[in-house]
């Protein structure tokens, strides 16, 4: 989750990690067999995947520590990126499938989970959380579908959220991070070490989002009513802009822009996490990321410009990067990451907000 500083505000633990396999929790894994450096062009790059003339990665370099989930509404891509040796993100993609009273539009979840690097076994520790959180969403979103409603106005109609499905898909989230935290733990027993990550989940219900979070890792909307965060980052330094201690253009900026005041492990802060749930206006796409994407486009404006230029590269843009597929959408924002540098794991979630019948 960092380039050298990150760390929750808490103690570290003082063991060694073991060798992992993240392949192994992955849904799928993918290899292109690149062997030369986009940084300076070389070929003398070794068994790693680390480039021996100016020691960057290659990349992208699709192996062990790269994991790819498509599952055609809704897709995942997790890299390794250039700088670090191992993959300490996690993810957990499902769709919702339809049922009596299933989704109109599609229905998706989706969590994202960054470990600590500075705190040993985050890595198995927030593949686990992820795919349990993800797997426990799927069940409780799908419990909390709604029965079908009216349709609103006309496309331009954001639709309200009941308050009955605001509380049962907040009561969801809540719950779903209490399992990512329990996986976690489960980790930390199991190999005695203490470690932690962040979390950002998302439910998309027809045309209605609910996202939880704790930590640094974010969640993107853009749709017809533009582009947003939809979260706040659980860091010292946003801490501080939010007490008006620092402005706001140093949020970013130095070792506390990175310093996560709220975690999954050990020594968790803050509980429960937040939450938010917002209407939307189909269509459009939800981003979820960890900051191995954000570091290089913070800004709604300019990561859902990234996604656009995917959209229009396929010929069809919209403005709301709907032009191609959600995977196409995941591998480019993966690549802008690692052409601007690849400091850290890189995983992009992006699920499809499909548009209204009619």
């Amino acid at each position: 989750m960092d380039t050298g500083g990150t760390q929750p505000a808490g103690p570290e633990p003082s063991a060694h990690p073991p060798a992992v396999d993240p392949a192994a929790a992955s849904p799928t894994t993918e290899a292109d067999g690149r062997t030369a450096c986009d940084e300076c062009g070389a070929t003398a790059v070794d068994e790693d995947g680390f480039c021996r003339v100016c020691g960057l990665r290659a990349a992208p370099l699709h192996g062990p520590d790269t994991w790819l989930s498509d599952l055609g509404a809704a897709a995942g891509l997790s890299d390794r990126g250039r700088v670090h040796i191992h993959n300490e993100d996690g993810m957990g993609l499902e769709l919702l499938p339809p049922g009596v009273h299933g989704p109109r539009l599609g229905g998706a979840v989706g969590v994202v989970c960054d470990g600590v690097s500075s705190a040993f076994g985050s890595g198995p520790a927030a593949q686990a959380a992820a795919a349990a959180a993800a797997a426990a969403l799927a069940r409780l979103a799908a419990a909390a579908m709604p029965a079908p409603g009216p349709e609103p106005a006309g496309p331009e109609t954001v639709r309200a959220v009941p308050p009955g499905l605001h509380q049962a898909l907040t009561t969801a989230l809540t719950d779903a991070v209490q399992v990512a935290q329990d996986a976690v733990l489960g980790v930390a027993e199991e190999q005695g070490l203490a470690p932690a990550c962040t979390f950002v989940g998302a439910i998309v219900l027809d045309d209605v989002l609910a996202v939880g979070w704790l930590g640094d890792s974010r969640a993107y909307l853009v749709d017809g009513a533009g582009a947003r965060v939809l979260t706040e980052d659980d860091t010292m330094a946003a801490e501080a802009v939010r007490a008006g201690l620092l402005p706001p253009e140093l949020a970013e900026q130095g070792r506390a822009a990175h310093t996560i005041t709220r975690w999954l492990g050990n020594a968790r802060t803050s509980w429960p996490p937040r939450t938010r749930v917002v209407g939307l206006r189909p269509p459009g796409r939800v981003v979820l990321c960890s900051d191995g994407l954000w570091n290089y486009a913070s800004a709604a404006a300019t990561l859902a410009a990234h996604v656009d230029a995917c959209a229009c590269g396929s010929g069809s843009g919209s403005g709301t990067g709907t032009g191609a597929t959600p995977i196409a959408v995941a591998r480019h924002l993966v690549d802008v990451a690692l052409r601007a540098g690849g400091a850290d794991n890189i995983t992009v979630i992006v699920i499809d907000i499909p548009a209204r019948p009619g």
